[in-house]
Protein backbone atom coordinates (compact mmCIF):
# COMPACT_ATOMS: atom_id res chain seq x y z
CA UNK A 1 0.00 0.00 0.00
CA UNK A 2 1.12 3.54 -0.71
CA UNK A 3 -0.25 7.03 -0.12
CA UNK A 4 -0.70 9.51 -2.95
CA UNK A 5 1.29 12.59 -1.96
CA UNK A 6 1.03 14.64 -5.15
CA UNK A 7 -0.10 14.74 -8.78
CA UNK A 8 2.70 15.66 -11.18
CA UNK A 9 1.29 18.09 -13.74
CA UNK A 10 4.45 19.05 -15.64
CA UNK A 11 3.49 16.64 -18.43
CA UNK A 12 -0.24 17.18 -18.07
CA UNK A 13 -2.86 14.74 -16.85
CA UNK A 14 -4.37 13.61 -20.19
CA UNK A 15 -3.60 13.16 -23.86
CA UNK A 16 -5.58 13.07 -27.10
CA UNK A 17 -5.95 9.40 -27.95
CA UNK A 18 -7.54 7.30 -30.64
CA UNK A 19 -11.08 6.22 -29.83
CA UNK A 20 -10.30 2.78 -31.27
CA UNK A 21 -6.83 1.79 -30.04
CA UNK A 22 -6.23 4.46 -27.34
CA UNK A 23 -2.82 5.35 -28.78
CA UNK A 24 -1.75 8.99 -28.87
CA UNK A 25 -2.81 10.75 -32.06
CA UNK A 26 -0.66 12.87 -34.33
CA UNK A 27 -2.10 16.33 -34.67
CA UNK A 28 -2.50 17.57 -38.23
CA UNK A 29 -3.79 20.97 -39.41
CA UNK A 30 -7.41 19.93 -39.62
CA UNK A 31 -7.49 16.39 -38.29
CA UNK A 32 -5.76 13.71 -36.22
CA UNK A 33 -3.81 10.75 -37.56
CA UNK A 34 -3.54 7.38 -35.82
CA UNK A 35 -0.42 5.56 -36.97
CA UNK A 36 -1.29 2.14 -35.44
CA UNK A 37 -4.73 2.18 -37.08
CA UNK A 38 -3.38 3.75 -40.30
CA UNK A 39 -6.21 6.26 -40.07
CA UNK A 40 -5.69 9.82 -41.31
CA UNK A 41 -8.98 11.08 -39.95
CA UNK A 42 -9.11 9.38 -36.57
CA UNK A 43 -11.75 10.14 -33.96
CA UNK A 44 -10.02 11.89 -31.07
CA UNK A 45 -10.87 11.32 -27.44
CA UNK A 46 -9.19 12.71 -24.28
CA UNK A 47 -7.68 9.95 -22.16
CA UNK A 48 -6.02 9.96 -18.76
CA UNK A 49 -2.28 9.86 -18.36
CA UNK A 50 -1.61 10.74 -14.73
CA UNK A 51 1.67 10.56 -12.85
CA UNK A 52 1.11 10.00 -9.12
CA UNK A 53 3.75 10.71 -6.52
CA UNK A 54 3.35 8.01 -3.87
CA UNK A 55 5.14 7.06 -0.68
CA UNK A 56 5.23 4.36 1.97
CA UNK A 57 7.54 3.44 4.84
CA UNK A 58 10.26 2.38 2.39
CA UNK A 59 10.48 5.52 0.26
CA UNK A 60 8.86 7.51 -2.55
CA UNK A 61 8.15 6.71 -6.20
CA UNK A 62 6.26 7.90 -9.27
CA UNK A 63 3.45 5.71 -10.61
CA UNK A 64 1.97 6.24 -14.07
CA UNK A 65 -1.76 5.59 -14.42
CA UNK A 66 -3.52 5.38 -17.77
CA UNK A 67 -7.13 5.84 -18.78
CA UNK A 68 -8.70 2.53 -17.74
CA UNK A 69 -7.50 2.46 -14.14
CA UNK A 70 -7.83 6.20 -13.48
CA UNK A 71 -11.38 6.15 -14.84
CA UNK A 72 -12.25 3.27 -12.49
CA UNK A 73 -10.67 5.15 -9.61
CA UNK A 74 -12.43 8.48 -10.20
CA UNK A 75 -15.65 7.28 -11.87
CA UNK A 76 -15.24 10.21 -14.26
CA UNK A 77 -14.19 9.96 -17.90
CA UNK A 78 -11.25 12.05 -19.01
CA UNK A 79 -13.47 13.71 -21.61
CA UNK A 80 -15.91 14.74 -18.86
CA UNK A 81 -13.11 16.07 -16.68
CA UNK A 82 -11.73 18.04 -19.61
CA UNK A 83 -15.15 19.46 -20.37
CA UNK A 84 -15.58 20.61 -16.78
CA UNK A 85 -12.27 22.48 -17.02
CA UNK A 86 -13.15 23.88 -20.42
CA UNK A 87 -10.21 22.09 -22.02
CA UNK A 88 -10.90 20.93 -25.57
CA UNK A 89 -9.11 18.88 -28.16
CA UNK A 90 -6.93 21.86 -29.05
CA UNK A 91 -5.15 21.79 -25.69
CA UNK A 92 -1.46 20.89 -25.80
CA UNK A 93 -0.48 20.40 -22.17
CA UNK A 94 -3.17 20.59 -19.53
CA UNK A 95 -1.68 21.85 -16.29
CA UNK A 96 -4.99 22.69 -14.63
CA UNK A 97 -5.87 19.71 -12.49
CA UNK A 98 -9.46 18.43 -12.36
CA UNK A 99 -10.96 18.15 -8.91
CA UNK A 100 -11.47 14.39 -9.23
CA UNK A 101 -7.68 14.02 -9.53
CA UNK A 102 -6.71 16.51 -6.84
CA UNK A 103 -8.96 14.62 -4.41
CA UNK A 104 -6.73 11.56 -4.77
CA UNK A 105 -3.95 13.30 -2.84
CA UNK A 106 -3.75 12.02 0.73
CA UNK A 107 -5.53 8.76 0.02
CA UNK A 108 -3.96 5.32 0.34
CA UNK A 109 -4.33 2.57 -2.24
CA UNK A 110 -2.91 -0.81 -3.09
CA UNK A 111 -1.12 -0.64 -6.43
CA UNK A 112 -0.34 -3.49 -8.78
CA UNK A 113 2.47 -2.51 -11.13
CA UNK A 114 3.48 -3.58 -14.60
CA UNK A 115 7.27 -3.82 -14.62
CA UNK A 116 9.41 -4.08 -17.73
CA UNK A 117 13.11 -3.75 -18.42
CA UNK A 118 12.87 -0.05 -19.31
CA UNK A 119 11.43 0.68 -15.85
CA UNK A 120 14.87 0.05 -14.40
CA UNK A 121 16.79 2.39 -16.71
CA UNK A 122 17.86 5.94 -15.92
CA UNK A 123 15.60 7.34 -18.65
CA UNK A 124 12.41 6.01 -17.09
CA UNK A 125 11.65 6.96 -13.52
CA UNK A 126 8.02 5.85 -13.38
CA UNK A 127 6.28 2.53 -12.84
CA UNK A 128 3.16 1.77 -14.85
CA UNK A 129 0.03 0.93 -12.87
CA UNK A 130 -1.85 -2.16 -14.00
CA UNK A 131 -4.50 -2.15 -11.26
CA UNK A 132 -5.52 -0.02 -8.29
CA UNK A 133 -7.34 -1.34 -5.23
CA UNK A 134 -8.78 0.48 -2.20
CA UNK A 135 -6.57 0.30 0.85
CA UNK A 136 -7.26 -2.79 2.95
CA UNK A 137 -6.29 -3.65 6.47
CA UNK A 138 -3.75 -6.42 6.60
CA UNK A 139 -4.94 -9.64 8.19
CA UNK A 140 -3.48 -10.12 11.69
CA UNK A 141 -0.61 -12.55 11.95
CA UNK A 142 -1.38 -15.82 13.75
CA UNK A 143 -0.25 -16.10 17.37
CA UNK A 144 1.29 -19.24 18.82
CA UNK A 145 1.31 -20.36 22.45
CA UNK A 146 4.74 -20.73 24.03
CA UNK A 147 6.09 -23.23 26.59
CA UNK A 148 3.16 -25.59 26.16
CA UNK A 149 3.74 -29.30 26.85
CA UNK A 150 2.33 -31.66 24.28
CA UNK A 151 1.32 -35.08 25.67
CA UNK A 152 1.33 -38.10 23.43
CA UNK A 153 -2.04 -39.76 22.97
CA UNK A 154 -2.40 -43.04 24.84
CA UNK A 155 -2.15 -46.10 22.66
CA UNK A 156 -5.40 -47.91 22.03
CA UNK A 157 -5.87 -51.31 23.61
CA UNK A 158 -5.61 -54.35 21.40
CA UNK A 159 -9.19 -55.25 22.23
CA UNK A 160 -11.50 -52.59 20.93
CA UNK A 161 -14.43 -51.47 23.09
CA UNK A 162 -17.57 -53.43 22.53
CA UNK A 163 -15.76 -56.58 21.39
CA UNK A 164 -17.58 -58.78 23.93
CA UNK A 165 -20.94 -57.51 22.74
CA UNK A 166 -20.07 -58.16 19.14
CA UNK A 167 -18.87 -61.67 20.06
CA UNK A 168 -22.14 -62.35 21.85
CA UNK A 169 -24.11 -61.10 18.89
CA UNK A 170 -22.01 -63.24 16.58
CA UNK A 171 -22.65 -66.29 18.79
CA UNK A 172 -26.39 -65.64 18.75
CA UNK A 173 -26.38 -65.34 14.99
CA UNK A 174 -24.43 -68.57 14.68
CA UNK A 175 -26.91 -70.36 16.93
CA UNK A 176 -29.86 -69.06 14.95
CA UNK A 177 -28.17 -70.04 11.71
CA UNK A 178 -27.47 -73.54 13.05
CA UNK A 179 -31.00 -73.93 14.29
CA UNK A 180 -32.31 -72.84 10.94
CA UNK A 181 -30.20 -75.37 9.11
CA UNK A 182 -31.33 -78.14 11.50
CA UNK A 183 -34.97 -77.21 10.90
CA UNK A 184 -34.46 -77.30 7.15
CA UNK A 185 -32.79 -80.72 7.46
CA UNK A 186 -35.69 -82.11 9.52
CA UNK A 187 -38.18 -80.82 6.96
CA UNK A 188 -36.24 -82.49 4.14
CA UNK A 189 -36.12 -85.77 6.07
CA UNK A 190 -39.87 -85.64 6.71
CA UNK A 191 -40.54 -85.01 3.04
CA UNK A 192 -38.41 -88.02 2.07
CA UNK A 193 -40.22 -90.26 4.61
CA UNK A 194 -43.61 -89.20 3.25
CA UNK A 195 -42.49 -89.93 -0.30
CA UNK A 196 -41.22 -93.37 0.74
CA UNK A 197 -44.45 -94.25 2.55
CA UNK A 198 -46.49 -93.13 -0.44
CA UNK A 199 -44.44 -95.33 -2.71
CA UNK A 200 -44.99 -98.41 -0.52
CA UNK A 201 -48.73 -97.82 -0.36
CA UNK A 202 -48.97 -97.63 -4.14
Amino acid sequence: MAKVTDIQVAEGWCYIGCSVCSKKLIREETSFTCAPCNETNAVAQPRYRVILSVSDETGIAAFLGFDTEITKLTNVLAAEAAQILGVGLNAQVDTDLPRVLSELVGKTYTFQLKLKDFNFTSNHQTFTISRIFPARDLAPLPTFAENVEVHEQAHLQNVAPGTDDRAANTSDVAEVSTAGREAETNEDDAAEDNASKKARVE
